[in-house]
């Protein structure tokens, strides 16, 4: 994926309802799917800024737009997270760790999913 920004809060929550219909949608559907009760003239604009910045295609089809992702899933949240490591904890995996776990947010099951998944990343290698 080529850089693309980070998105403000409601233009991810979009990006997620139109990812997960996995076919192009409406901005009826996306309304229909937020979690909020957004006006039509906010999602309008969010389609249209997502638009903008590269990260949906806008086809007529007939009265209606349809929008389909132009960025997956996968590559956005693997650049997020690599963006977030760097910005808050100066790309120090086990700072966000320390964090996370001085914070509470790491349950016991947490800790042993982490640890077999980096047990299982050193053998790949």
């Amino acid at each position: 994926m080529n850089e693309k920004r980070r998105l403000p809060d409601a233009e991810l929550e979009v990006m997620q309802i139109v990812w997960h219909a996995g076919q192009p949608v409406t901005s009826g559907y996306v309304q229909e799917h937020a979690a909020q009760a957004w006006k039509t003239t906010s999602v309008l604009t969010f389609l249209s800024r997502l638009c903008g910045k590269g990260f949906l295609q806008r086809d007529k089809c007939g009265k209606q737009n349809l929008y389909t992702p132009l960025v997956d899933e996968e590559s956005y949240l693997r650049q997020e997270s690599a963006s977030f490591l760097q910005r808050v904890h100066r790309g120090s995996f086990k700072n966000l760790v320390a964090s996370l776990a001085d914070a509470g947010a790491l349950k016991q099951e947490d800790i042993a999913e982490l640890r077999a998944f980096l047990d299982g990343k050193g053998d790949a290698q």
